[in-house]
């Protein structure tokens, strides 16, 4: 490397790297400036940087008048090893990834927070370290947890705020960070805060691997399957909910107060699955927990999504059930959607909301993240849900944020009845997806109106998929996951199929092969559209028209094609 400059490659570097490697066609400064919501003279900046790490071999990256950029394989090459090479050692943090690293200490650590300590923290100067904190203010003083960070000499640096509001707030920074940050922030986060928490143990690879070894007994004695990506944050968040509530100097009658709070709780079996937990921690790691603590576990497993509840059938929910089912009127009388398997239905949505409601009560996060994708895939659906939603919220009292009403979408999205009446007469394809069961059925409903002439015959997890592999007679597989080990045909999708994915599907489904052209649509449709039209939003739903016209007119002609088969 050219004078090792590549170890000062902070985030918005790898976001154009990242960007850079995914580039399919060239693409100018001026476009790279936009997506990236980074000025010109940024793009150029890191570009430099960029060059700066290149070898002598491999020619620096360039950006061609009227063309732009586009990488070359050996260009691509470099640019991937420098993304794999970026650790906590050579990562620069930004200033928003500074101010999560000082809150999150400040809350968990044990000891008295200086500036001092902050500066060791983050690796920048005391006029930083003041500034992010005043920013820190800033942005407490508008967000809804009413949370004040202060200072004293006894106490140092900490945040004046209820008990339970710390923890809930504690939870969603944690949940933002291991689902949206950068891996390499990750990696620094975790690292520092083992370091400077004082409570190694509680970071311990042991500990970590004990707590999943337990995942199957708990579900077994829950008789529920929660969602497997949110109980793997739940492990990762766990040790730093329990290091927030010991940071505090509670006298025990703001103590018998929590325990108050957490009355729901004691009458949940999961509340006798976070006993069992607890006992099993002391006895292997002398980890005791007290009843607070035990209380938070239990909140977090009764919070979570769950895939499978066993117990949504029991007398304890027969009033919740009432409102799912007058839910699921009130969307079929006010919507030309014809639902069927309506029973299943409700029990799934019954599962979802008595985890939803736990979560509003208590302050838990639980992100979308197909949200966008959902509203803008599925307008008319997202609307009409969002129009019965009102039953849910009157009958209990809550108030539900777009990304609750995308959730509810796909449940009822995975139960509509196909207005099609083909008759399927070709080859199986299979399903493999772990985004859950209510996305499962919704990819189910997507492909099958996408392929009328395929038989999805059923839905994989990758772990299911892995155990039948051999035994399965299958035309292809359509994975939304990274399936490499398979000498089976197979075409990865996204979750909420896009427009690109859909012609990909189409081509695949009749050629069995994927074409160039194809991969770049979208890309080339927006750039198309852009030297016409300025307006953003005017563009956004032009494209979404012009992309639903002409996946219509591919079907139509795609279902013609076949029949003038079948003819002759």
């Amino acid at each position: 490397m050219k004078g090792g400059i590549g170890v000062f490659l902070d985030q918005s570097s790898c976001a154009l790297l990242r960007y850079l490697i995914g580039l399919q066609e060239s693409e100018t400064i001026m476009k790279i400036s936009k997506e990236l919501q980074q000025s010109r003279r940024k793009i150029y900046y890191h570009l430099e940087k960029i060059n700066a790490a290149f070898p002598d071999h491999v020619e620096p990256i360039e950006s061609l008048p009227r063309i732009g950029i586009r990488l070359s394989d050996s260009q691509r090459q470099v640019c991937r090893y420098l993304l794999s090479t970026i650790d906590s050692y050579s990562y620069i943090m930004n200033m928003d990834e500074r101010m999560q690293l000082m809150l999150l200490y400040i809350c968990i650590a044990r000891e008295r927070i200086t500036l001092e300590k902050l500066m060791d923290l983050t690796e920048v100067s005391r006029n930083t370290v003041l500034n992010d904190l005043n920013e820190i203010r800033s942005r407490l003083s508008k967000e809804q947890y009413q949370m004040t960070l202060y200072v004293s000499k006894s106490q140092g640096y900490d945040l004046a705020c209820h008990p339970l509001t710390k923890i809930q707030y504690i939870h969603s920074l944690l949940y933002s960070l291991f689902t949206e940050a950068s891996k390499s922030f990750v990696s620094i986060l975790e690292d520092k805060v083992s370091l400077f928490s004082g409570c190694q143990s509680l970071f311990s690879k042991d500990l970590a691997q004990f707590l999943s070894r337990q995942v199957y007994g708990i579900e077994k004695d829950l008789g529920k399957k929660i969602n497997r990506s949110e109980i793997e944050l739940m492990l990762k968040i766990l040790p730093y909910m329990l290091l927030t509530y010991r940071n505090m100097s509670l006298e025990q009658e703001e103590k018998d107060a929590i325990v108050r709070e957490f009355a729901l709780v004691y009458e949940r079996i999961e509340y006798g699955v976070a006993q069992k937990i607890s006992q099993s921690l002391e006895e292997q790691f002398g980890l005791d927990l007290d009843e607070i603590e035990v209380s938070l576990i239990a909140v977090l497993l009764l919070s979570y999504r769950k895939d499978r509840d066993a117990h949504v059938t029991s007398q304890d929910f027969a009033d919740l059930k009432k409102v799912v089912d007058a839910f699921i009127r009130h969307f079929e009388l006010h919507s030309d959607f014809d639902l069927e398997k309506k029973e299943e239905l409700a029990h799934d949505l019954l599962a979802h909301c008595k985890a939803m409601l736990f979560r509003k009560t208590y302050g838990i996060l639980s992100r979308n993240p197909l949200v966008d994708q959902i509203r803008y895939k599925y307008d008319t659906l997202f609307r009409l849900t969002k129009s019965s939603s009102h039953i849910l919220e009157e009958a209990w009292q809550i108030q539900l944020t777009d990304e609750d009403i995308a959730y509810l979408t796909v449940h009822l999205g995975g139960a509509l009845r196909r207005s099609s009446s083909r008759k399927l007469t070709s080859p199986t394809v299979f399903l493999i997806c772990d985004e859950g069961v209510s996305v499962q059925k919704l990819l189910m409903k997507q492909c099958q109106h996408h392929l009328p002439e395929k038989t999805i015959s059923a839905v994989f997890t990758t772990e299911q998929f892995k155990s039948v592999e051999d035994l399965l007679e299958v035309d292809f597989l359509i994975s939304t996951n990274e399936v490499t080990d398979t000498d089976l045909p197979v075409i990865q999708v996204h979750p909420i199929l896009d427009f690109d994915d859909v012609l990909r599907l189409i081509h695949f489904a009749k050629y069995r092969s994927l074409t160039d052209s194809q991969k770049g649509f979208a890309m080339e449709l927006d750039k198309l559209l852009a030297s016409y039209v300025e307006n953003g939003q005017e563009a956004l739903e032009l494209k979404q028209r012009l992309q639903n016209l002409i996946a219509n007119e591919l079907l139509a002609s795609l279902a013609s094609s076949d029949l003038e088969t079948d003819l002759y």
